[in-house]
């Protein structure tokens, strides 16, 4: 009676082994496949767990088909294809989840493991984050310990078998880390394949009251940026993106006329930076001050000083500038442009232009005016704020006048068509001001709040000059930050961190920035660049490849050194003999130790076959693999000596008889 249970209760652990790694790799495809896939998957794992689960048998096979069939169909009809990542996905997360209705035996639980491993590799399609990737670890490693476990008869400690499991992985690191470096890098992923997700929307090309202050209540990172040159002051910073100049009298947008390469001249000093970008919905690259250089084949650059790519980022970029903080833009302007510079809807926010052409009739200096308005946002009581009124039909005619609450799209906007119905070419400019230097890495890091808009103005003689209205109504905006110039009552909605939290969030930023640049951002030319700096040789394709040999050769022959001398220690060669002499006493017996039968596996059959000993076959089997194979320390080698001297089959067996006369 005792052999059923203990038949049951193998199958539950082991069960319990299969099921939660596979939880484990599922798990976090669930952020990315529909709901139903989730709960099909789900509901298979648990319905596995129950208790009422039993052996496969005719109805079951029927039900296990038709639940693959329905499976199959229903990823069909969502994406009306089998192709592709997402259903590709989608059916391995499901036919993984009801492989496990069927599995019955050894075979069945690797095919599931291995099921596992390629559902591992397929998360970094979608998210290649430091967390997930540690969770992944965890999750490969889970998954080797079910593998082992798998060659079991009895079920080995927890401990015990993470922790071999943990050595295997750990093992296999150096050969990684040899294929990581010099495995060859394609210029791009394969066909577009791995994505990284696209955390928020970006600039926009175009701007209407509201839009940018939505921008700012995210605190998602837009890019990083480290200076080659120290002292360079990041708060003074404007990085520049989409230029908007059509107006339709409420939205800003850009106008597609390109008048082709504008007349620029740097003054000054160049300075060097390089720009991780993050991933965006938006083709835009936003640069500070003239650019000299930029080492970005696809990037290009229109007669506004817009830089772009010809597509939206779907991936994280990395790009180095040279460029002038200081310079001229277009001092001779077309008269077609000017034209268009100062282009205003026809009756649209009378008292605004009412205004602006009386005070170019009185001053009718550009540079003049351009201070008067400035002056104008300065003295009269403007408020800025994230949360202004509504506008009405004549919105920039509202805000000068009636609410006089708004953030820096509204006072960019309205500065610009005040500039224009005076005479003056103005254009509104979106981006990015500012930042916050993580001290740790020594790097700046501008986020989405740091969104902003300004103005430029062309004035005579030297062609177009930025003008920030904002830092008219609010400077501690440009000084010091947004959260420096908001009301108190509206921090909140910019979800800052407390202060006693920014030390471990720059420790953090630091360490998610290296896996951005050393790991996810070691694509074709970093590995290019790398390489060749440490030999010209390994710039080549052949080069490369003999390297990749002989370091993947160097580290499995190091590994086999290490294995066959741990195998040959004092240790191990102790517990080899003491358990050579435990099986040699169990074959006089008529126990012989079978050539590929494992300890554990001849442990459980010896106990069945003499239950009178089954306590002490177990006791030193499983002293013997804690010592060959597990972790246990050099002293429990005495214990061992001591249980195999005590245990003498043949004298129990011959002390039977004479205890039963």
């Amino acid at each position: 009676m005792a052999e059923p249970v203990r038949t049951a209760w193998r199958l539950d652990w082991r069960t319990r082994w299969l099921v939660v790694p596979l939880a484990m790799v599922i798990a976090p495809h669930l952020l990315y496949t529909p709901a139903w896939v989730g709960l099909a998957a789900g509901g298979a794992l648990l319905w596995r767990l129950a208790p009422g689960w039993r052996k496969a048998h005719a109805g079951q096979r029927v039900v296990r088909g038709l639940l693959a069939g329905a499976a199959l169909l229903g990823v069909l009809l969502q994406f009306h294809t089998l192709l592709g990542p997402q259903p590709g996905i989608s059916l391995l997360v499901l036919m993984t989840a009801l492989k496990l209705l069927e599995s019955e035996d050894q075979r069945d639980h690797i095919i599931s493991v291995l099921a596992g491993y390629f559902l591992l590799m397929a998360v970094l399609i979608h998210h290649q984050q430091l967390v997930m990737a540690a969770w992944l670890a965890a999750s490969a490693v889970v998954l080797t310990a079910s593998l082992i476990v798998n060659q079991r008869a009895s079920p080995p400690p927890f401990r015990q078998a993470l922790g071999q499991a943990g050595l295997l992985v750990t093992q296999a690191l150096p050969l990684a880390l040899i294929l990581f470096l010099l495995f060859p890098r394609l210029p791009s992923p394969i066909g577009g394949l791995v994505r990284t997700e696209v955390a928020s929307t970006g600039l926009s090309d175009t701007m209407t009251p509201g839009s940018v202050s939505q921008l700012i209540q995210s605190d998602a990172v837009a890019f990083r940026v480290d200076f080659a040159q120290a002292g360079v002051a990041l708060n003074q910073l404007y990085w520049r993106g989409p230029v908007l100049s059509e107006f339709d009298g409420r939205a800003w947008r850009r106008t597609r006329f390109d008048a082709g390469p504008p007349e620029v001249r740097g003054l000054g000093s160049a300075i060097d930076y390089s720009i991780t970008l993050e991933p965006s919905a938006q083709p835009w690259l936003p640069v500070a001050g003239l650019v000299n250089r930029l080492d970005l084949a696809s990037a290009r650059v229109s007669s506004q000083l817009e830089w772009s790519l010809d597509r939206p980022r779907q991936e994280r970029l990395r790009y180095t500038v040279r460029a002038w903080l200081d310079y001229r833009l277009d001092p001779d302007r077309p008269p077609l442009r000017q034209a268009a510079d100062l282009a205003l809807p026809e009756g649209s926010n009378p008292d605004t232009v009412a205004l602006a052409r009386r005070w170019a009739a009185e001053t009718p200096d550009p540079q003049a005016l351009v201070k008067r308005a400035l002056e104008y946002f300065r003295s009269e009581p403007f408020h800025y704020t994230l949360s202004p009124p509504r506008l009405g039909e004549q919105p920039m005619d509202d805000f000068l006048f009636v609410t006089r609450r708004g953030f820096c799209e509204h006072y960019a906007g309205a500065f610009t068509v005040l500039m224009r119905a005076a005479g003056v070419p103005a254009r509104v400019v979106t981006g990015y001001q500012g930042g916050e230097l993580n001290p740790i890495g020594g790097y700046g890091i501008v986020r989405q709040r740091d969104a902003h808009a300004w103005a430029e103005v062309w004035l005579p003689g030297e062609g177009w000059r930025q003008v920030d209205p904002t830092a008219a109504v609010a400077p501690d905006r440009i000084e010091r930050g947004i959260s420096a110039a908001l009301p108190a009552a509206e921090l909140p909605r910019l979800g800052l961190a407390p202060d006693w939290l920014r030390p471990f969030r720059q420790t953090w930023d630091f360490v998610n920035n290296g896996w951005n640049q050393w790991v996810l951002g070691y694509d074709f030319e970093r590995q290019r660049k790398l390489l060749t700096a440490l030999s010209p040789a390994l710039g080549t394709l052949g080069g490369l490849l003999w390297a990749l040999l002989g370091g993947a050769g160097l580290v499995v022959g190091l590994l086999a050194l290490w294995v066959l001398r741990d195998a040959a220690g004092p240790r191990r060669q102790g517990a080899d003999r003491l358990y050579a002499r435990f099986t040699d006493r169990l074959a006089r017996i008529g126990l012989a130790r079978g050539s590929a039968e494992g300890p554990d596996d001849f442990a459980a059959r010896a106990a069945a076959k003499r239950p009178d000993l089954a306590t002490p076959i177990r006791t030193i089997t499983g002293l013997y693999v804690s010592l060959r194979y597990g972790g246990l320390p050099d002293d429990r080698l005495d214990e061992l000596k001591r249980a195999v001297r005590a245990f003498r089959p043949g004298h129990a067996k011959r002390r039977h008889p004479e205890k039963k006369r």
